[in-house]
Protein backbone atom coordinates (compact mmCIF):
# COMPACT_ATOMS: atom_id res chain seq x y z
CA UNK A 1 0.00 0.00 0.00
CA UNK A 2 3.00 2.47 0.97
CA UNK A 3 4.78 1.80 -2.91
CA UNK A 4 1.33 2.30 -4.52
CA UNK A 5 0.76 5.94 -2.69
CA UNK A 6 4.20 7.14 -3.26
CA UNK A 7 3.34 5.79 -6.68
CA UNK A 8 0.25 8.18 -6.66
CA UNK A 9 2.29 11.25 -5.21
CA UNK A 10 4.44 10.90 -7.79
CA UNK A 11 1.95 11.16 -10.97
CA UNK A 12 0.21 14.32 -9.44
CA UNK A 13 3.52 15.76 -8.45
CA UNK A 14 5.27 15.38 -12.21
CA UNK A 15 1.59 17.30 -13.86
CA UNK A 16 1.30 20.08 -11.05
CA UNK A 17 5.35 20.68 -11.34
CA UNK A 18 5.21 21.40 -15.11
CA UNK A 19 1.55 23.95 -15.05
CA UNK A 20 3.29 25.67 -12.12
CA UNK A 21 6.32 26.52 -14.70
CA UNK A 22 3.90 26.87 -17.52
CA UNK A 23 1.74 29.32 -16.31
CA UNK A 24 4.91 31.02 -13.95
CA UNK A 25 7.03 31.50 -17.43
CA UNK A 26 4.02 32.49 -19.17
CA UNK A 27 3.44 35.71 -16.41
CA UNK A 28 6.80 36.43 -16.48
CA UNK A 29 7.07 36.82 -20.02
CA UNK A 30 3.85 39.11 -19.99
CA UNK A 31 5.34 41.29 -17.63
CA UNK A 32 9.40 42.15 -19.03
CA UNK A 33 9.98 43.74 -21.50
CA UNK A 34 11.03 41.68 -24.57
CA UNK A 35 14.12 40.61 -25.44
CA UNK A 36 15.57 38.02 -27.32
CA UNK A 37 17.38 36.16 -24.34
CA UNK A 38 15.20 37.06 -21.43
CA UNK A 39 11.66 37.24 -22.57
CA UNK A 40 12.27 34.88 -25.39
CA UNK A 41 14.03 32.15 -23.18
CA UNK A 42 10.72 32.06 -21.20
CA UNK A 43 8.32 31.53 -23.97
CA UNK A 44 10.29 28.35 -24.71
CA UNK A 45 9.79 27.15 -21.53
CA UNK A 46 6.47 27.82 -21.61
CA UNK A 47 6.46 26.05 -25.03
CA UNK A 48 8.21 23.14 -23.80
CA UNK A 49 6.37 22.69 -20.87
CA UNK A 50 2.67 23.16 -22.64
CA UNK A 51 4.20 20.05 -24.63
CA UNK A 52 5.03 17.87 -21.65
CA UNK A 53 1.61 18.56 -20.35
CA UNK A 54 -0.06 17.82 -23.26
CA UNK A 55 1.90 14.26 -24.05
CA UNK A 56 1.20 13.37 -20.25
CA UNK A 57 -2.49 13.72 -21.24
CA UNK A 58 -2.17 12.19 -24.65
CA UNK A 59 0.05 9.49 -23.04
CA UNK A 60 -3.10 8.26 -20.85
CA UNK A 61 -4.97 6.95 -24.09
CA UNK A 62 -2.23 5.38 -26.35
CA UNK A 63 1.14 4.00 -25.60
CA UNK A 64 3.74 5.57 -27.94
CA UNK A 65 7.24 4.63 -27.40
CA UNK A 66 9.94 6.85 -26.35
CA UNK A 67 11.24 8.58 -29.19
CA UNK A 68 7.56 9.95 -30.33
CA UNK A 69 7.75 11.73 -26.87
CA UNK A 70 11.22 13.22 -26.97
CA UNK A 71 10.20 14.05 -31.44
CA UNK A 72 7.65 16.04 -29.93
CA UNK A 73 9.28 17.55 -27.29
CA UNK A 74 12.15 19.10 -29.60
CA UNK A 75 9.36 20.25 -32.10
CA UNK A 76 7.53 21.96 -29.74
CA UNK A 77 10.43 24.73 -29.77
CA UNK A 78 12.75 24.23 -32.72
CA UNK A 79 9.86 25.61 -34.85
CA UNK A 80 10.54 29.02 -33.44
CA UNK A 81 14.13 28.76 -35.36
CA UNK A 82 12.28 29.98 -38.37
CA UNK A 83 11.98 33.34 -36.40
CA UNK A 84 16.22 34.01 -37.14
CA UNK A 85 15.74 35.17 -40.36
CA UNK A 86 13.33 37.71 -39.06
CA UNK A 87 15.43 38.75 -36.41
CA UNK A 88 18.66 39.13 -38.95
CA UNK A 89 16.61 41.78 -41.12
CA UNK A 90 16.24 39.30 -43.64
CA UNK A 91 12.57 39.81 -44.25
CA UNK A 92 12.21 43.23 -43.78
CA UNK A 93 9.84 44.21 -41.65
CA UNK A 94 7.03 40.99 -41.47
CA UNK A 95 4.44 41.65 -39.34
CA UNK A 96 3.23 38.59 -37.55
CA UNK A 97 4.80 35.19 -37.18
CA UNK A 98 6.70 33.42 -40.29
CA UNK A 99 4.19 31.35 -42.77
CA UNK A 100 6.47 28.27 -41.46
CA UNK A 101 3.97 28.84 -38.30
CA UNK A 102 1.20 26.62 -39.94
CA UNK A 103 -0.94 23.75 -40.39
CA UNK A 104 0.84 23.35 -43.66
CA UNK A 105 4.34 22.36 -41.96
CA UNK A 106 2.08 19.92 -39.58
CA UNK A 107 0.82 18.92 -42.96
CA UNK A 108 4.05 18.12 -44.54
CA UNK A 109 5.58 16.57 -41.21
CA UNK A 110 2.71 14.39 -40.87
CA UNK A 111 3.04 13.00 -44.53
CA UNK A 112 6.60 12.39 -44.25
CA UNK A 113 5.51 10.27 -41.95
CA UNK A 114 3.03 8.47 -43.59
CA UNK A 115 5.53 7.78 -46.33
CA UNK A 116 7.94 7.17 -44.11
CA UNK A 117 8.02 3.62 -42.03
CA UNK A 118 11.45 3.44 -40.14
CA UNK A 119 11.12 7.41 -39.12
CA UNK A 120 7.03 7.34 -38.84
CA UNK A 121 6.92 7.74 -35.03
CA UNK A 122 9.62 10.52 -35.19
CA UNK A 123 7.78 12.22 -37.64
CA UNK A 124 4.37 11.81 -36.03
CA UNK A 125 5.68 12.81 -33.01
CA UNK A 126 6.94 16.01 -34.22
CA UNK A 127 3.69 16.72 -36.22
CA UNK A 128 2.58 16.43 -32.69
CA UNK A 129 4.79 19.15 -31.37
CA UNK A 130 4.06 21.82 -33.52
CA UNK A 131 0.36 21.62 -32.76
CA UNK A 132 1.29 22.03 -29.21
CA UNK A 133 3.21 24.98 -29.51
CA UNK A 134 0.49 26.32 -32.52
CA UNK A 135 -1.90 25.68 -29.48
CA UNK A 136 0.04 28.23 -26.99
CA UNK A 137 0.58 31.03 -30.01
CA UNK A 138 -2.83 31.28 -30.45
CA UNK A 139 -3.63 31.68 -26.79
CA UNK A 140 -0.77 34.63 -26.53
CA UNK A 141 -3.18 37.09 -28.32
CA UNK A 142 -1.48 39.59 -31.10
CA UNK A 143 -0.15 38.39 -33.74
CA UNK A 144 -1.86 35.28 -33.99
CA UNK A 145 -0.82 32.50 -35.96
CA UNK A 146 -2.41 32.02 -39.82
CA UNK A 147 -2.72 28.77 -39.60
CA UNK A 148 -4.39 28.14 -42.78
CA UNK A 149 -1.60 30.07 -44.97
CA UNK A 150 -1.16 29.83 -47.54
CA UNK A 151 -5.22 29.21 -48.38
CA UNK A 152 -5.77 32.23 -46.13
CA UNK A 153 -3.47 35.36 -44.22
CA UNK A 154 -6.13 35.70 -41.75
CA UNK A 155 -4.77 35.05 -38.23
CA UNK A 156 -5.88 32.66 -35.20
CA UNK A 157 -5.63 34.75 -32.00
CA UNK A 158 -7.45 33.98 -28.80
CA UNK A 159 -7.27 36.23 -25.47
CA UNK A 160 -4.54 35.20 -23.28
CA UNK A 161 -7.22 33.82 -20.77
CA UNK A 162 -7.22 30.39 -22.99
CA UNK A 163 -3.35 29.71 -22.56
CA UNK A 164 -4.30 29.35 -18.30
CA UNK A 165 -7.66 27.20 -19.52
CA UNK A 166 -5.44 24.72 -21.59
CA UNK A 167 -2.65 24.09 -19.16
CA UNK A 168 -5.30 23.64 -16.47
CA UNK A 169 -7.46 21.32 -18.87
CA UNK A 170 -4.40 19.07 -19.92
CA UNK A 171 -3.34 18.84 -16.03
CA UNK A 172 -6.95 17.71 -14.90
CA UNK A 173 -7.13 15.26 -17.45
CA UNK A 174 -3.62 13.45 -16.56
CA UNK A 175 -4.43 13.50 -12.74
CA UNK A 176 -8.03 12.37 -12.94
CA UNK A 177 -7.39 9.27 -15.14
CA UNK A 178 -4.00 8.49 -13.41
CA UNK A 179 -6.05 8.76 -10.54
CA UNK A 180 -9.38 6.44 -11.60
CA UNK A 181 -7.10 4.34 -13.58
CA UNK A 182 -9.36 4.73 -16.67
CA UNK A 183 -9.19 3.95 -19.39
CA UNK A 184 -7.69 0.23 -18.08
CA UNK A 185 -6.52 -0.22 -21.86
CA UNK A 186 -4.27 2.14 -24.39
CA UNK A 187 -4.15 2.08 -27.96
CA UNK A 188 -0.63 1.01 -29.35
CA UNK A 189 1.42 2.92 -31.28
CA UNK A 190 4.80 2.67 -33.42
CA UNK A 191 5.46 0.07 -31.33
CA UNK A 192 8.53 -2.67 -32.86
CA UNK A 193 6.92 -6.34 -32.61
CA UNK A 194 8.07 -8.25 -29.86
CA UNK A 195 11.55 -10.34 -30.12
CA UNK A 196 9.66 -12.65 -28.11
CA UNK A 197 6.76 -12.65 -30.50
CA UNK A 198 9.41 -13.16 -33.48
CA UNK A 199 11.12 -16.75 -32.26
CA UNK A 200 9.09 -19.28 -33.47
CA UNK A 201 9.46 -22.72 -30.73
CA UNK A 202 8.71 -26.02 -32.35
CA UNK A 203 7.88 -28.95 -30.15
CA UNK A 204 9.77 -31.55 -29.91
CA UNK A 205 7.30 -33.61 -30.80
CA UNK A 206 6.89 -32.65 -33.96
CA UNK A 207 10.72 -33.14 -34.76
CA UNK A 208 10.97 -35.76 -37.76
CA UNK A 209 13.24 -37.72 -37.84
CA UNK A 210 15.17 -36.22 -40.56
CA UNK A 211 16.30 -33.36 -38.46
CA UNK A 212 19.87 -33.18 -36.42
CA UNK A 213 18.80 -33.41 -32.96
CA UNK A 214 21.42 -33.95 -29.97
CA UNK A 215 21.29 -37.09 -27.95
CA UNK A 216 21.19 -40.89 -29.57
CA UNK A 217 18.23 -41.26 -31.82
CA UNK A 218 14.96 -42.85 -29.62
CA UNK A 219 15.29 -45.92 -32.39
CA UNK A 220 18.72 -46.59 -32.43
CA UNK A 221 20.96 -48.06 -29.70
CA UNK A 222 23.42 -46.21 -27.38
CA UNK A 223 26.67 -47.43 -28.49
CA UNK A 224 28.20 -46.10 -25.69
CA UNK A 225 26.53 -48.00 -23.43
CA UNK A 226 26.96 -51.50 -25.45
CA UNK A 227 30.52 -51.12 -25.20
CA UNK A 228 30.94 -50.65 -21.16
CA UNK A 229 28.60 -53.54 -21.03
CA UNK A 230 31.28 -55.41 -22.79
Amino acid sequence: MRARGSGLVTSWAYPILLAGVALGADAAYERIQYGLLSAGALDEVAHLTTAALGLLALACFIELPRRFYIAALIASVAIDLDHIPLYLGLLGDEAGRPFTHSLATVVIVAGAAVLSRRYRAVLAGAAIGLVLHFARDIAEGPPGVRMLWPLQQTAWIASHEWFPAMIIAFTAVRLVLVSAGFPRGRVRLFQAPSQSRSVVHIPVSRVTSGDNVPGPKPDEPDFEDASGMR
